[in-house]
């Protein structure tokens, strides 16, 4: 008896993770897929540096 219980535990968190694992792949292969195939814009690039001074206030 403590066998069977103890491999119907171990199947079954195995089963999860195997899940889990192929839900989470699953997931980042759809919206990489995604963002390849949206086309890029001619505008310039967004980034994350002040380019611009502008009046404090002071």
């Amino acid at each position: 008896m403590p066998v069977v219980l103890c491999l119907t535990v171990v199947l079954s968190v195995g089963i999860g993770v195997v899940t889990a694992y192929a839900a989470v792949i699953g997931i980042l292969f759809t919206f990489s897929r995604a963002s390849q195939l949206r086309p890029e814009k001619a505008g310039p690039r967004l980034v994350l540096v002040p380019t611009q001074n502008h009046a404090s206030g002071d």
